[in-house]
This record gives structure tokens, sequence and C-alpha cells, in this order.
């Protein structure tokens, strides 16, 4: 039994490391403070780039989360087949391939609400050719650039025009806006508040031009873990989480008011060490945690508080630590990433984990892969 706080895990010899363990408790329990901290599932369209499974999925769906937003069109087949209403694909189709998959999708699923994003002629283009081809009419949501420059087009008369096109082609409907403020890493929560709240008049004075002209605007999204809240409780706006649902270390460090508790772990165990320089070498390598975030924000070693990352390659990590505190050859230790998303598709599967620390299940990674 390896043991920190009230994380346990009963058998270590059981699994090979490294190995990606979700507390079922801790990830229902972050559910409902979602749906807490939103006043109601209903207000949510949850991110599942996150977690990419379907059993998760469906946990959320049994909260009353309105529906999903997804990155890649695997994920947005897992959702429909989980039995969303409602999900839309947040990310620019600009390949005919890809479009040609979502008509697909959206064919298999025409019982339920569809949407793509678009930013750019080229995205209404493609759409309607695919649509005209299928005879088939397709949905999107205008992506809207609220100062994050990596998709969307900024609000004003471009942005305008481009919804009208999307709206009056024959096989193409504009369906609402998505808004993505992901750049405003705010930890002070008044300050954050602020700066949400001023996105979000913004797009409401967008969305009330859109509609003097007649156009329909049925569906506004926005937000991300850092601000959803204040999104999801504006009338007929949808927050947008997505790590929330298992937290990470990176955002504990950022957002240490938000109630949310970590729900994915790594085991890990110590492959060797050297004592007399306070060096120990796990099986964290960077094929185990994402490594896109600075060296010592990598992964973060709760057993072992004051443990630093100060190497790593693609099957080892080497830490430093207090002489106190040094681990010894063969001991497994727990760690949690320092960022859980890219984490999880090193992975194509999780151990699900109860409190006392054993093992339930497998927790599928079903959308681990892009196609």
């Amino acid at each position: 039994m390896i043991e920190w706080n009230d994380i346990k895990f009963a058998d270590p010899e059981s699994v090979s490391t490294p190995v990606m363990l979700v507390y079922r408790d801790i990830v229902m329990n972050n559910i409902d403070t979602l749906c807490r901290l939103a006043c109601g599932g209903g207000n949510l369209l949850v991110h599942v780039k996150t977690h990419k499974s379907l059993e998760v999925t469906q946990f959320q769906l049994r909260a009353g989360v309105a529906g999903f937003k997804t990155a890649t069109l695997s994920e947005l087949e897992m959702v429909l087949k989980a039995g969303a209403s409602l999900a839309i694909l947040t990310y620019p189709l600009a390949q005919k391939r890809k479009v040609q998959r979502f008509v697909e999708l959206c064919k298999t699923y025409s019982d339920r609400t569809v949407h793509a994003i678009v930013s750019q002629p080229l995205h209404v283009d493609l759409l309607a050719k695919e649509g005209k081809k299928h005879g088939f009419c397709l949905s999107a949501l205008l992506d809207l650039d609220v100062g994050m420059l990596r998709t969307g087009v900024a609000i004003g008369k471009r942005a305008e025009e481009i919804y009208k096109v999307l709206q009056e082609g024959s096989y193409t409907r504009a369906a609402g806006l998505h808004a993505y403020d992901g750049h405003d890493h705010e930890p002070d929560y008044g300050k954050r508040e602020g700066l949400a709240l001023a996105h979000i008049q913004e797009v409401k004075r967008f969305r009330n031009i859109l509609l003097g002209k007649g156009w329909p605007v049925d569906i506004v999204v926005g937000g991300g873990s850092f601000s959803f809240p204040f999104y999801a409780r504006e009338e007929a706006i949808l927050g947008s989480p997505g790590t929330a649902i298992y937290w990470d270390a990176g955002y504990s460090s950022l957002l240490p008011d938000m109630p949310f508790k970590w729900a994915a772990f790594l085991l890990t165990q110590v492959v060797d060490s050297y004592p007399e320089k306070l060096l120990f070498t796990t099986d964290l390598g960077n094929k185990a945690v994402a490594p896109d975030k600075p060296l010592e924000q990598r992964v973060f070693l709760p057993s072992v508080p004051n443990a630093r990352l100060i190497s790593q390659n693609e099957e080892h990590g080497v830490f430093k630590a207090n002489p106190e505190t040094l681990p010894q050859v063969g001991d497994y230790l727990l760690a949690v990433p320092g960022h859980i998303c890219p984490t999880t598709i090193k992975y194509p599967y999780s151990l699900w984990v109860d409190a006392g620390g054993n093992v339930t299940g497998v927790n599928q990674h079903t959308a681990r892969d892009r196609q």
C-alpha cells in the first residue's frame, strides 16, 4: 500500500509502471462541483479533451450537462455515441477530408444537434460544398477571437460578414457564437472575473447586433476552466470547462481558490539513485507525462514535495530532493502531471481506483486517436 493524504493505491506490484490512475469518487465529486459552480449542469458545455473517455462522458451526461465541446472528430464521434444531444467540434475544419467525416457524423446522428465552428471564408465554403454534395444543411458557430490570437475572427464588420454568408448559404446555417479566453491566466479571483465579464459583455453586444439583423443566435459558448462559472451564470450562455474534470498540478497552483481535487495520478517507480548527489531516477520520461511545460513544472510528487525534475528523456525522469526525503530504489511514488490533458493521450487507458486504493476497472481513453 502506498498513501498520500487520503489517496491510496493498494497493490503497486500488480501493475506495470508508469500507469495512469483515476479515482472515480474524486471524478464524481469534480463533476458535482462543476455543476454547482455553474448553477446547474444545464449551463455547461463541457470539453472532453482532458479525459477522452466514453465512460466519463456518460457520467457527465447523467449529471445533466447540456452538451460537449470536442477538439477532434474522434472526440465528436465519442460523445455522440455516448448519447449527447448537443455537440460542437470547436476546431476549424480547413481540410476537405475532415469536412467529409464531419458530414458523415452529422448524417449518422441526424437526430442530434451538431455544430462546427468557422472564422474564415474557406471554412464556410468547405461546409457549403460538402453540404450541397450530400444534400445536407450543416450548422456552425462563428468562432470569435477575444484576444488569444489562436483561432477566431475579431468582433466587428468582418465577423458580421462571415456570419451573414454562413446564414444565407443554401447548405449552411449560422447557429451562434463561440468565444474562448484561454489566454487569460489570472490567478486573482476578482481580476479573473473582471476579464471574463468584459469578454462576456463584448460577446453579448455582438450577439445583439446579429439578432438585430434578423439572424439566429441559438447558442453562445464561452470560457474555459479559468472562467467558465462567469459565463455559465449568464442568461443564454454556456460555460465550457475541460481540465477541471481531472484537475492537475498546473491548474491547482494557478487557481488555489478553485475547489477541484486531483483525480488523475501517475504511478511511477524509482529505478536508480545517486544518494551522494541527492538524485533519483524514475520511469517518468517524456513518453509518460506531458513535456509541454518548463521542466520543473511537468510533474509533482506529493510524497516528496521538495523534489524537482531536473532532467528528462524518453523513458527517464531524474529528480533532485532533500536528504531526508530521498526515496529508495524500488520505491513506488504517486505523481501529479503539470498538464493532464496531453498526458492522458500517452496511455490507451487508465485504471479506475476506489477510495481504498483498489483497482476496480479499466477506463478506456476512447478518443485517444484523432480519427
